[in-house]
């Protein structure tokens, strides 16, 4: 158990965290924003209602002066903690406000009160806000600005009444009204709003990454510390055995508990069977109950011969050579409704090959059901065989992840023979072939990914199958095997297990079977509704020899022909590129393809950098009598609708998007 995987649990759960925190913080900022924002527009408000009051006694009248006005306003502005009250009249031709009087508060600016007085008349662009109050459109209207006065909230009311001297009554005002303009200062009601915010983040960032540090510790003593347990157990079985077994702890109910148990009742199992053969007194009966018994455990180890959900169905068959073999398979419908399966070969014959096929199974199965990649599977899976191996055996292991949600079949090759695919033609998974497993620790594995579709079949063998013998000593192929495989091309009932299976059967009538065979295909009944086929992820060597799994990726995409053409000459260009310039002595690359709203092509590789998209020949500057020049990266170009290079993290990045 890789501390790294812990660490990476951990950090993702720091980052889910981190960005509900993120989300939890805007959304009380903004409340807490809408709050005071509204609260000054109240203050503003109740302001400008007992300015009206005033001032429909006074305006156009000699009742009060406007210096008293001002004065009151003074009082008023210092009262309610505002900058600015003033009252004005609005010339609509000249773009300008008359100042009739005007008090200031305690945050008013120099400026303000220097230029700012009774009769001042100020030129400026009218506010659409004061407009429609002006044209009485609204009864009021609220206005931010930011200006030489500050960063405030402007709150106009129009007078629409006067006092008339020879009624000694308030009449309406049709036009021309004298508006009432109320400042609130934004600035230190934010500020401190910003610092109390600030403190909370603190708080809350603090409190999460305590929290997330108390589930790693969970984590790790949940899970880490059991898994290594069973792990270590395992890989010491045969050298415990000899000594005698001491059971696992079973702690709770969880997967690992009963991966306890299992290991616990198999060994207890081994250790009755054992007992039961030493009691024979024959040497042949004796080692007849032997085989039987192992033979019996190894059948257990394995999956059922089928089984069928809604989306796939998994037939599966194992025939050993002698009573025990050296031949696996494994399948797993896991808990988020991915595949796992898994054919492997172990080297060697009989009881040892038996032994190490059993613990290689029940690694598959445990790693399978941790979630781990099929690279992940193979790299831990190798490691733990390779620990403790006196025999020096090895096992070819074939390992493949179907995700129906994605149509993505993710699979990698530690030495196995090459699968199939039986779709609208015969193709071989012939990517990610990398070192058998058991014999060298560390090593680490490719995987590929390649996309199904409904009725597509996925087939798995091991070499008994291509190696088999007939009565006169002939083998029976790939390329026999490839043209049986061929004919159940479009077959909506037949499996090719049966097929292949019958054939085999007349093929080596009368001979001895020399080899185990096993084959175990899964086939694509239906696409899920909530399928998301949507992105391809291929890690390639940059060699131009991968260019058709690019194609393949790209032919698989659920858009028009003529798009299809597009991104392929578009990829072939890009793709050979990077083969023929980024590395001197090869590299990789990473081919991303999605489909969004549009169809977008990404290019990843660790080479020297190289911007592609610069210094592109113009068609007009192509020298065709030379043929030289960057006529294939001017093509790619003009192709894509939009593109974009950066070299990062030392890596070359090129992206290119294409209209749908």
């Amino acid at each position: 158990m890789k501390k790294s995987i812990f660490r990476k649990i951990t950090l993702i759960i720091l980052l889910v965290v981190l960005l509900f925190d993120a989300a939890l913080l805007a959304v009380s900022y903004r409340l807490a924003y809408n709050r005071s924002y509204n609260a000054c527009v109240n203050r503003a408000e109740n302001a400008a209602n007992m300015m009206v009051d005033l001032m429909e006694f006074v305006v156009q009248s000699s009742v009060i002066s406007t210096d008293a006005i001002s004065t009151s306003m003074t009082l008023y502005c210092e009262h309610l903690d505002l900058p600015y009250i003033y009252a004005f009249e609005v010339d609509k031709q000249s773009s300008s406000i008359k100042y009739i009087a005007i008090g200031f508060g305690k945050e008013a600016t120099q400026k303000g009160r220097d230029t700012l007085a009774p009769g001042y008349v100020e030129h400026l662009k009218l506010s659409e806000e004061l407009l429609d109050v002006y044209e009485k459109r609204a009864d009021h209207a609220v206005q931010h600005v930011k200006n030489s006065y500050g960063d405030t909230l402007i709150y106009y009311l129009g007078i629409w009444k006067r006092y008339d001297k020879e009624s000694g009554k308030l009449i309406d005002v049709d036009e021309n009204p004298v508006v009432i303009g109320v400042d609130v200062s934004l600035s230190s009601v934010m500020e401190e709003l910003r610092s109390s915010f600030n403190i909370m983040t603190v708080l809350l960032v603090g409190l999460s990454v305590s929290i997330v540090l108390a589930v790693a510790v969970i984590l790790y003593r949940k899970i880490s510390r059991p898994a290594r347990m069973i792990s270590h157990r395992m890989s010491r079985f045969v050298e415990d055995y000899e000594r005698g077994i001491q059971p696992l702890p079973v702690k709770g109910e969880d997967e690992f508990a009963e991966m306890s148990r299992s290991f616990n009742t198999m060994a207890e199992n081994i250790h009755t069977y054992v007992d039961s053969i030493q009691k024979l007194n024959h040497e042949k009966a004796t080692r007849q109950a032997e085989l039987d018994i192992a033979g019996d455990i190894q059948l257990g180890l394995l999956g059922k011969p089928h089984q069928e959900r809604d989306y796939v169905r998994i037939d599966a068959r194992m025939h050993p050579a002698r009573d025990v073999g050296g031949d696996l398979y494994d399948y797993q419908i896991l808990e988020d409704g991915r595949v796992f399966l898994a054919v492997a070969d172990v080297s060697g014959k009989g009881i040892t090959a038996a032994l190490f096929m059993s613990r290689a199974v029940t690694l598959l199965h445990l790693y399978a059901k941790m979630g781990y990649s099929p690279a992940e599977i193979l790299k831990q899976y190798n490691d733990t065989l390779s620990e403790n191996n006196p025999g020096g055996l090895f096992i070819t292991t074939f390992v493949a992840v179907y995700d129906p949600k994605t149509q993505e079949l993710t699979y990698s090759n530690g030495g196995h023979n090459i699968p199939y695919v039986l779709s609208d033609e015969l193709t071989q998974l012939d990517g990610a072939r990398c070192m058998a497993a058991g014999l060298f620790p560390g090593e680490d594995y490719e995987e590929t990914v390649v996309r199904l579709k409904k009725g597509d079949v996925v087939f798995l063998y091991t070499d008994g199958v291509n190696e088999a013998v007939s009565a006169d000593g002939k083998l029976y192929t790939n390329e026999r095997l490839e043209e049986k495989l061929s004919k159940c091309l479009g077959a909506d009932e037949a499996s090719p297990l049966e097929e292949i299976a019958s054939d085999l059967h007349q093929y080596t009538e009368g001979a001895e079977q020399s080899d185990d065979i096993t084959m175990l295909t899964l086939k694509v009944l239906d696409i899920p509704a909530d399928a998301d086929p949507k992105e391809t992820v291929l890690l390639l060597p940059a060699d131009a020899k991968e260019l058709p799994k690019v194609k393949d990726a790209i032919l698989a995409l659920p858009v028009d022909e003529d798009m299809q053409k597009k991104l392929y000459l578009v990829a072939e260009e890009m793709f050979i590129n990077v083969c023929a310039y980024a590395y001197e002595q090869g590299g990789e690359v990473e081919v991303r393809i999605a489909l969004k709203d549009t169809a977008e092509l990404t290019f990843t590789d660790s080479g020297r950098p190289f911007d592609p998209s610069k210094d592109v020949v113009e068609l007009d500057e192509y020298d065709y009598d030379k043929a030289v020049g960057g006529l294939g990266r001017f093509l790619t170009f003009t192709l894509a609708d939009d593109y974009r290079y950066e070299y990062k993290d030392g890596k070359n990045v090129l992206w290119l998007s294409f209209q749908l």
